[in-house]
């Protein structure tokens, strides 16, 4: 059965923050540091940062249960580089993973962007997060490695991937 999706309001965004939060320290807990997952989600999750990202126009979406319980969130920001649509961000809480909400999630941006006349969604991944074998699965390839300095010593060592239109 599919979970109802909603758009995301300023008011509603504190529900990333919590995911954000909950999901990172399980997805992340053999691939980073404690003190790196710690650095990382105020560098992007805080509330004034999501807050900055919605204002710039980038669409945050989420996903609830049959209770009504947010259970996860996308994020997608459309027409990079012309006709790219950049999923930025795509975490389900680890209780209600493999329950499809994350399929329902990506569908759900395949779907925004196809309609905002995009010709490629683009994400970048974890090289070492196992959630690579879920966007391959989906028509995602990996395009290149790409090792970004996110500060304080930190870099994200990553696959970006495409999936085409």
């Amino acid at each position: 059965m599919p979970h109802h999706i909603t758009i995301v309001s300023p008011k509603a965004l504190h529900y990333i923050t919590d995911i954000a939060a909950r999901t990172w320290k399980v997805a992340y807990k053999d691939i980073l540091s404690p003190e790196q997952v710690s650095y990382m989600l105020e560098e992007m999750y805080a509330p004034a940062v999501l807050l900055q990202r919605l204002e710039k126009g980038n669409l945050f979406y989420l996903i609830y249960d049959e209770l009504e319980v947010p259970m996860g969130f996308a994020e997608v920001e459309l027409n990079i580089n012309g006709a790219e649509a950049k999923l930025h961000k795509i975490y389900v809480l680890p209780e209600a993973q493999g329950k499809h909400m994350g399929l329902q999630l990506l569908n759900h941006i395949k779907s925004v962007a196809a309609a905002g006349a995009q010709t490629v969604l683009t994400l970048n991944v974890n090289r070492y997060n196992p959630a690579l074998n879920f966007y391959q699965k989906h028509g995602f390839t990996v395009l290149r490695e790409e090792d970004i300095n996110i500060g304080n010593g930190y870099y994200m060592n990553d696959y970006v991937m495409q999936y085409l239109f």
